[in-house]
């Protein structure tokens, strides 16, 4: 009994220790972060205060005349970030150190980067898009491709990525979405959402979630009007809302709000959930418990600068519960209306500091207490490292998709089969043609079909390949009538009919037929290298270990 005694005595002061061990260094972090923010806070005036409120966007390929402005605005206003947009690394990250050296404190700078940073920059290796990534089953793969998207992210200067996107995109004529989305299945959303996220905080770089509530079911883009989503409770808790209700909420620092007209969720139709306090504060931060940083989606984008006046609009985000206001169309105007609202008692100075104090602490945490500037030396080759462009090649092998209608029976095409290549699509089929050659395959051009498909007959297999630009995530990827029309004539033929796609799956569904072509590979992208895996996969030297990102009627 004294012996148990003992150990049990023992066990106890062991764990009273680790405790109070992990707890005294635990403080002196806390205290000084805690320290840090409220000094700093007491710092600033009212305006600079409402001015951490602004995050600002800028191009780094802006002419010089444009930059100047902006340098005298960052200047006057001092506000809380700046997102970069178009240009070049070597010049945001000059940019970038004039901007902080201009800033009474430090600037939170940010970018809208979700397949990396070179969505926006030129001269850096750029990632598949998430719709790409959606085919990928292997989560490690992505959770690499976040650390990577990271590190260069961070390389530049860039605390915040405004990624991962969460939408569940359902709906195939989705104009604005679409690829950004990671598929249409609400869990494998989700996961694929919350691995890139954790790769990106491996790196340092924090991560923000959109678009809140979700923006996967909308047939309107968001930058040009306010689109409706007319849904019931239930229907948007089971998709649009999933993502938020998984441990990706855990595993993010943001969420940024869309512009969207939900009247199940703010009880006012036309009013964008952006400005609802009963979205933003009651659903996003009382019911699902985030603590994060709420962003307001672009205050420029027409789905809330038509609802209210500029400055107006800004106010009524805050008043809604958002901490950080993203690109206002003005930034004096917005700053000096929140600080007239601030004496008339419209909100209050704890309202004020509320989110003013979560903006210091997310900047102390990324270690902004402490800053310093971006170094230009090697930023080239840093942003270029072989390895970026390895896992970028491994990405599109593991996306590449391969489906078999003809009772679910796999082929692979031999170098003695008569093969045949017709090439669809603006986009070069260049990569693909070439090697599918170098196996044996013969090229036939669509204009050697003007007068009928018969010269096809000859072949075993006829590979046709849609091929669409990859220019931007937004380009055209559908087949035109006269596509479909002599698809369905080599279809017809006795021969088998691989149809390649290299751009959004979506596209087959202009097919009425899809179900009777026997082997469809969907590569997602026109990117050289899956043209390149694709002609390995069809001809048995590669799998096509890829699952289809969203569903296609006719498959399966």
């Amino acid at each position: 009994m004294y012996l148990k005694s003992r150990l049990h005595y023992a066990l106890f002061l062991w764990v009273f220790l680790a405790v109070y061990t992990s707890y005294s260094q635990a403080v002196p972090v806390n205290k000084a972060r805690q320290q840090w923010i409220d000094s700093t806070y007491q710092s600033l005036s009212d305006a600079q205060k409402i001015g951490q409120l602004f995050v600002v966007m800028i191009q780094s390929k802006a002419s010089e005349k444009e930059l100047k402005l902006f340098e005298e605005e960052l200047k006057r206003h001092q506000p809380g970030g700046v997102i970069f947009s178009l240009g070049t690394p070597y010049k945001q990250a000059q940019l970038t150190n004039l901007y902080q050296s201009l800033s009474t404190l430090p600037l939170m700078i940010s970018m809208d980067a979700e397949w990396g940073v070179a969505m926006r920059l030129d001269s850096v290796p750029q990632y598949p898009w998430n719709m790409t990534l959606g085919a990928i089953q292997d989560l490690n793969l992505l959770r690499t491709i976040g650390r990577h998207m990271g590190m260069q992210a961070k390389r530049l200067g860039v605390h915040m990525n405004f990624s991962p996107v969460a939408d569940v995109n359902i709906n195939p004529n989705n104009p604005i979405i679409g690829n950004r989305s990671f598929g249409s299945d609400v869990r494998k959303v989700s996961a694929r959402a919350l691995a890139l996220s954790q790769g990106m905080n491996e790196a340092g770089v924090f991560t923000c979630a959109k678009h809140f509530p979700g923006h996967g079911d909308t047939s309107v883009d968001s930058h040009k009007a306010l689109p409706v989503l007319p849904f019931t409770k239930e229907r948007l808790d089971s998709i649009e809302l999933y993502p938020y209700k998984t441990a990706l909420l855990q595993g993010i620092q943001g969420v940024m709000v869309a512009h969207l007209d939900v009247p199940v969720l703010t009880g006012v139709p036309g009013l964008p959930v952006s400005l609802s306090e009963k979205v933003v504060t009651g659903l996003l931060q009382e019911d699902l418990k985030f603590n994060g940083l709420i962003f307001t989606d672009a205050l420029n984008m027409k789905g809330a600068s038509n609802f209210s006046p500029d400055g107006d609009v800004s106010l009524k985000a805050l008043l809604a519960g958002n901490d950080v206001l993203v690109i206002p169309n003005d930034l004096g105007l917005s700053i000096t209306h929140l600080s007239d609202a601030l004496k008339k008692g419209m909100f209050t100075e704890t309202r004020l500091a509320h989110s003013v104090k979560k903006i210091l602490g997310a900047k102390y945490d990324l270690g902004l207490n402490d800053y310093s500037p971006v170094s230009l030396d090697g930023l080239t080759e840093n942003l270029n490292l072989p390895v970026y462009q390895q896992t970028i090649d491994h990405a599109y092998a593991q996306a590449a998709t391969f489906i078999h209608h003809k009772q679910g029976k796999a082929i692979s095409l031999k170098p003695q089969d008569k093969v045949a290549f017709v090439a669809f699509g603006e986009a070069s089929p260049a990569v693909f043609s070439e090697a599918l050659q170098s196996y044996g395959t013969q090229v036939v051009a669509v204009s050697d079909l003007k007068n009928g498909v018969q010269a096809l007959q000859a072949f075993d297999y006829v590979v046709v390949g849609h091929h669409r630009s990859m220019e931007t995530a937004y380009k055209a990827h559908r087949l035109t009538l006269e596509e479909v029309s002599l698809l369905k004539e080599i279809n017809a033929l006795s021969n088998t009919t691989i149809l390649a796609v290299f751009t959004k799956p979506y596209a087959v569904l202009d097919i009425p037929f899809i179900e009777e072509i026997p082997h469809l590979f969907f590569g997602y992208q026109n990117a050289f290298q899956m043209q390149q895996y694709a002609a390995q996969v069809l001809y048995g030297q590669k799998l096509g270990k890829g699952v289809l990102p969203v569903s296609l009627k006719g498959i399966k």
